[in-house]
């Protein structure tokens, strides 16, 4: 089993706590984002970890040592996390668990995922918004699409942001990722390399909503989770 995790962004929302460190080194409860996620894939049976960095590179390599494998992104700046994904689209040759560095999760979340061969977690259980990383699913929880363009009355559910491929669901994503970025839509997200997936209905909503999670993109997000999803996770 294999994590990607892309950690490559400025995440200047996040400033002032961004502004001398990375994201992904932000810490909740006095310990680093990373560090969560690290021990949560351990957890998962997860034996190596690449991490895609760009901004304060440096900073990650020193705070995790041996931990990880790296892939710079020299073009964090200016690109979008596709990108970052396009430049370790070669690593997805393997059972691989895929997400954003800035993702404050309890550990269930993997082995939940682990129990499909392709799969997305997602939460139920909030209010739908636009804008958000929306899914709509079928009864059976096949994913019918997922966009932030998915209007909140034509969703089930909101993404946690977590994503779990078997070796070929991998495969396939690299495979279109290259494509993507090949045809210069540098401008998307990972989620559009879910394509060929969703249409076969091969990609799975599984709900987490019961389980303490949360995105830490703004100041705003970093207090939220701080007051709400770091009890649970202390509790659960």
């Amino acid at each position: 089993m294999k994590a990607i995790i892309l950690a490559a962004g400025a995440g200047t929302r996040l400033a002032p706590l961004t502004e001398a460190r990375p994201k992904c080194l932000v810490e909740v409860n006095g310990r680093s984002l990373i560090d969560y996620q690290l021990e949560a894939l351990a957890l998962a049976g997860a034996k190596e970890v690449v991490l895609v960095l760009g901004y304060e590179a440096q900073q990650v390599r020193a705070h995790c040592g041996k931990s990880a494998r790296y892939i710079d992104n020299p073009d964090y700046l200016t690109t979008n996390s596709i990108y970052s994904l396009y430049l370790a689209a070669a690593e997805l040759d393997a059972d691989t668990f895929l997400f954003n560095c800035d993702i404050l999760f309890h550990p269930e979340v993997l082995q939940r995922l682990l129990a499909h061969p392709n799969a997305v977690a997602v939460d139920g259980r909030v209010e739908r918004v636009a804008g958000e990383m929306n899914v709509a699913s079928d009864r059976e929880g096949r994913v019918l699409a997922i966009s932030k363009q998915l209007a909140p009355e034509q969703s089930q559910a909101q993404s946690a942001q977590l994503v779990k491929f078997d070796r070929q669901g991998a495969l396939e994503v690299g495979q279109e990722v290259r494509r993507l970025v090949q045809q210069q839509r540098r401008d998307v997200f990972p989620t559009s390399a879910y394509g060929p997936l969703i249409t076969r209905q091969e990609l799975w909503a599984v709900e987490v909503g019961d389980l303490p999670w949360g995105e830490i993109d703004s100041l705003e997000d970093y207090e939220r989770v701080s007051r709400q999803v770091l009890p649970r996770l202390r509790g659960a």
